[in-house]
């Protein structure tokens, strides 16, 4: 989704960014080097949240990735920065299948990614923040919904 709003904000004052695009580690060197996935996670999310207020702090930023959200919200505190909105984008186990199987990546759709799906919905449930629901939705439809809360 993100790339499709990248595509049409063009030429406007906005930065699109991937937290994937720092490179994700093997389990190994998470391990090695911050004790636990979890711990690499957290240092990396609030390494990026540092970079986006420091970087970017006069333009606006679509930050995209499977983050815990409570390192979002914490990475930006410790900045007393305010000014942000998480929204989770999320489908159906089906759906989510059927997509990872159509990029060519059916492995990924495993017991732990069904839970870390899980738990990202109930931390959006219990923070509260707004949902999209991708599942029936187009690439078109879904980034109207996109739009009509970021507006």
């Amino acid at each position: 989704m993100l790339a499709g709003l990248a595509k049409k904000y063009a030429d406007k004052d906005r930065v699109f960014l991937h937290f994937d695009s720092i490179g994700i580690p093997s389990l190994e060197q998470m391990n090695a080097e911050y004790g636990s996935p979890s711990a690499w996670q957290k240092a990396k999310t609030y390494e990026w949240i540092d970079t986006l207020i420091s970087k970017y702090n006069n333009k606006k930023v679509f930050f995209e990735g499977q983050v815990n959200l409570e390192f979002i919200q914490k990475g930006f505190r410790k900045h007393d920065f305010t000014d942000y909105q998480i929204i989770l984008v999320d489908c159906n186990e089906a759906e989510m299948a059927r997509r990872l199987n159509q990029r060519g990546q059916p492995e990924l759709f495993t017991e732990d990614m069904k839970n870390w799906l899980k738990f990202l919905r109930r931390q959006g449930d219990a923070l509260p923040i707004p949902v999209i629901d991708t599942s029936a939705r187009s690439e078109e439809e879904s980034l109207q919904a996109l739009e009509s809360l970021i507006r």
